[in-house]
């Protein structure tokens, strides 16, 4: 360890003739060199193997006359003979197991600085701390750029050291991403393997992966430049590469806003954005033989920006065949099929394997033109177009006056009717909006929660190599086990599967193999981390499925996630909602406002105020410009196209999220007993408010 007292006055300057007889105290430099070094200098036989305090003052003139003699050289010593001088690094001074595995392979390749103690005879290093631990770790010998000892004025002395050890650590600049892709890419271009650069490196044993990140940054002048100008880590720049080489640019930029406004969101929005991408692949191939099935059957495709909820085009189950059908009267697909305005729109339901399919939603394309009339409208009517009155049953303001005039009596019930009628309509629409909000909410948070799960799985195959537990595990264990709740229960029955698995354990490890690895902890610390690691993986196998915790979590799922975050996990978003879970009255609160007193048009759905709410209550909403301001081009030299897309992340990076609910989406109800999602199409989510919102249905 460092010392925590500053530099001794060496000597005078002005006087060669040390003070025989002083040493230094261990509390006054780095404790690792416990006895002074013995002279290994051959022309010192006659005085080598003898303490200093015994030299006579003419065998001390000689031995300092030779110490004079190495400033301005270069000394490869033990590490362990050399002491540290007090230092202005106090965070992350200390060995590290990457630096250490580089010294083992190449030794320290920059000499630190030091000087002679003429006191004691012991190298004092004051600039390079990190190189002397890390030698320590490695067995190797450390290069000291042997200067002149301090002066005697022991305030300047100090005041110097500070400064040199400033310039020291402070004025070096990495290599940024672009020179280790350009380099690294340099010896792979000699037929290197990422494992063998990795070796050539000395780059432990995350080097190959480290490699393979760097190239796979390298393809991407994108990656490259936002991570210049945004100080991307080298996973992320490798992920934005993957997409950008993908040719999904819009996510590849969406992932770079990601990375510098909620880094906890990166991996798993670029997990859910893999999922995503083979699962629209094989959606818009279905979407494209249904397309050519309806224009072979003469059925007219509606484009999704056309409102099936006001307007003239309304979807066939907003509507009845005529005006003096009776209200709520179900006008089918096949009767409306010879009608001219006969047409559908293109969404999204699941078969019955739970996979995402498109499917038909039969509307017409203006209903007043071809006859037709609002479900709800009053009998006789097509929509709630108010009642004309006469002059003679109406005031200036088009109120009826003479209530006594049978005219008059008539012509308010039937403003009355109306008004209830468009009422109804109004209601009926704002809960099928509720129901499209909450679904919305349902689908967005379960894509979220099944990307998570890679992520944390990760980090946990992470947390088992470190050498001891985090804090507070021994407590965390306790309470699990003085709980034995069902998790840990289930992982005994099946002999820790998961576990196994992020271990590295092979495809058919038994049992005692786990056994046989936990046997062969080298320390009481390491033991206690097998203990936690085996806990949360058996609370981490039952905690994605069923896809509840984000909405109605349970106690040990609170605790796993509290206790994980509080030892370094960067939870997402959707993964906090299992400590501050939202409810469906707050989702609606949050879009919809006050829905005591909605405004109501003809069919349609206003907000609050009177504004126009674009949300279709399918779900979808129209895209989002997001208001991002990035950093000026001008320091970027990737050409003009790079600037331009990094310039692009301004505009509609955000894109349009995908909607469509997967089966458990639609039919998921949180049932804390089982914890098994339902399947039946009328199963509705478990309410928080009022409304009892189905997730299910053709068209809500």
């Amino acid at each position: 360890m460092t010392s925590t007292m500053d530099l001794p006055t060496q000597r005078d300057t002005d006087d060669p003739t040390p003070t025989p007889g002083t040493e230094l105290t261990p509390s006054d430099l780095d404790s690792a060199a416990i006895e002074p070094p013995v002279i290994d200098d051959a022309e010192s036989e006659d005085v080598g193997d003898t303490p200093l305090d015994e030299l006579s003052e003419e065998e001390r003139a000689v031995l300092h006359a030779r110490w004079d003699a190495e400033v301005d050289t270069v000394k490869h010593v033990d590490p362990h003979t050399v002491l540290l001088a007090e230092n202005v690094r106090t965070d992350n001074a200390e060995a590290d197991e990457e630096t250490t595995a580089n010294l083992k392979t190449h030794g320290v390749k920059t000499a630190t600085n030091g000087y002679r103690d003429y006191d004691t005879g012991a190298i004092v290093v004051t600039e390079g701390q990190r190189r002397v631990l890390n030698a320590r770790e490695a067995g190797c010998t450390v290069p000291v750029w042997m200067k002149t000892p301090p002066m005697a004025d022991e305030r300047k002395a100090t005041i110097e050291r500070i400064v040199n050890q400033f310039i020291e650590n402070d004025i070096r600049v990495g290599l940024t991403l672009g020179d280790k892709a350009r380099g690294i890419q340099q010896l792979a271009a000699f037929n290197l393997t990422p494992t063998g650069i990795a070796r050539k490196l000395a780059l432990g044993k995350k080097g190959k992966a480290y490699v393979e990140n760097v190239l796979q940054a390298g393809r991407s002048e994108l990656a490259i430049k936002a991570t210049e100008r945004f100080q991307l880590d080298l996973l992320q720049a490798a992920v934005v590469a993957e997409f950008d080489e993908a040719g999904d640019l819009d996510t590849a930029k969406e992932l770079i806003r990601i990375a510098r406004e909620a880094p906890n969101n990166f991996a798993m929005v670029a997990e859910r954005k893999r999922a995503e991408s083979a699962e629209n692949q094989r959606f818009a191939a279905l979407t494209e033989d249904l397309t050519e099935e309806l224009t072979n059957a003469g059925v007219t495709i509606f484009d999704n920006g056309l409102s099936t909820y006001d307007g003239d085009a309304r979807t066939l189950d907003r509507l009845r065949p005529t005006p003096e059908h009776e209200p709520h009267t179900e006008l089918t697909a096949e009767e409306h099929a010879s009608c001219s305005g006969h047409g559908a729109w293109i969404e999204e339901e699941y078969d019955q394997d739970n996979k995402r399919i498109p499917v038909p939603v039969y509307g017409c394309a203006d209903f007043l033109a071809h006859g037709h009339a609002l479900s709800y409208a009053p009998a006789g009517r097509a929509d709630f177009t108010p009642v004309a009155t006469s002059p003679t049953n109406a005031g200036a303001s088009g109120e009826a006056v003479h209530l006594d005039n049978p005219d008059a009596l008539a012509a308010t019930s039937e403003d009355d009717e109306v008004a209830a009628a468009r009422a109804a309509q109004a209601t009926a629409e704002l809960e099928r909006r509720k129901a499209g909000i909450i679904r919305k909410w349902v689908i967005q948070n379960n894509k979220d929660w099944d990307a998570s799960e890679a992520p944390r799985r990760e980090w946990l195959a992470g947390l088992v190599q470190r050498k001891t537990a985090p804090q507070g595990a021994q407590l965390f264990l306790a309470l699990q086990k003085a709980e034995g709740g069902y998790e840990l229960r289930r992982a005994f029955e099946r002999n820790h599967p998961l576990a196994m698995k992020l271990l590295g354990l092979p495809v058919g490890a038994t049992l005692a193999d786990l056994t046989d690895k936990v046997a062969k902890a080298p320390t009481p610390g390491k033991a206690t981390l097998y203990d936690l690691f085996l806990t949360l993986c058996a609370i981490e196998s039952d905690f994605s499925r069923p896809r509840t915790p984000w909405r109605t979590p349970w106690g040990s799922a609170k605790a796993y996630m509290a206790a994980i975050i509080r030892w370094g996990y960067p939870a997402s978003d959707v993964e906090r909602k299992v400590l501050d879970p939202e409810t469906e009255r707050d989702v609606l609160a949050a879009q919809l406002g006050d829905l005591d007193t909605p405004a109501i048009s003809d069919g349609g759905v206003t907000t609050e105020g009177g504004e126009r709410d674009d949300s279709d209550v399918h779900g979808r909403e129209p895209g989002e410009d997001a208001d991002i301001d990035l950093a000026d081009d001008s320091d970027c030299d990737g050409g003009p196209d790079i600037v331009a897309d990094l310039h692009d992340l301004d505009e509609d990076a955000e894109g349009d999220e995908d909607d469509a609910p997967d089966t458990d989406d639609r039919n998921e109800t949180a049932t804390e007993a089982t914890g098994d999602d339902l399947t039946s199409d009328e199963a509705p989510i478990q309410p928080d408010t009022e409304v009892g919102a189905e997730l299910t249905g053709a068209a809500i």
